[in-house]
């Protein structure tokens, strides 16, 4: 019976198997198993010693061999499984481009300046309140300002890329400003 690593997210599912044949026996069966297959004889299990079957035992329990039809086969797959368990997708959405919740460099691509833009904006102005039901949400300089610290050091220059880039408007003085264009959905162009 194969063992499926633990949660293939959790960052011990190696530990059963480094056990397992942290032992000179039980490292010593699984290479006579390898070898065996590879050489397309596998072991039987009934030819095994009565210590080599409680390694085999061990050694199945950890996910590193199977018996089937009395063959004992390596499972390789679980070596794969193992390395995958601690890999996390990269993140594709705009998040990427912030460090800790905070722009730490705007990204060169226009496409990705826009997407991240968006997504500033986005949260700064979703909690904004109207000035009455049915109007968009409109914010002071100093309130618009006091939310970009949020996420950067430079809160007027982003402020200014906004924008510049049509996604809040401002009214002739500069004192109040509006959200312009929805952020696209997930998956869309920011182009």
């Amino acid at each position: 019976m194969a063992h499926e690593p633990d949660h293939p997210g959790r960052g011990n599912a190696w530990r059963p198997v480094a056990a397992a044949l942290a032992d000179p026996r039980r490292l010593h069966l699984y290479a006579r198993a390898v070898l065996a297959a590879d050489d397309g004889a596998p072991l039987d299990p009934a030819h095994l010693t009565s210590a080599e079957a409680k390694s085999l035992a061990v050694l199945q329990k950890a996910g590193l061999l199977t018996v089937r039809e009395n063959r004992v086969e390596p499972s390789p797959s679980l070596f794969r499984d193992l390395l995958a368990a601690g890999v996390q997708p990269p993140d594709s959405s705009a998040r990427r481009f912030l460090v800790n919740g905070r722009i730490e460099a705007y990204p060169r691509k226009r496409s990705d300046r826009l997407e991240l833009l968006h997504l500033v904006a986005g949260e700064v102005f979703e909690h904004a309140v109207p000035p009455e039901p049915g109007l968009r949400p409109v914010l002071s300089e100093k309130d618009l300002t006091a939310r970009l610290a949020g996420y950067t050091a430079d809160p007027a220059a982003i402020r200014r890329y906004l924008v510049d880039e049509g996604i809040v408007a401002r009214d002739p003085a500069g004192t109040r400003y509006w959200l312009t264009r929805p952020r696209p959905a997930e998956g869309m162009d920011f182009a």
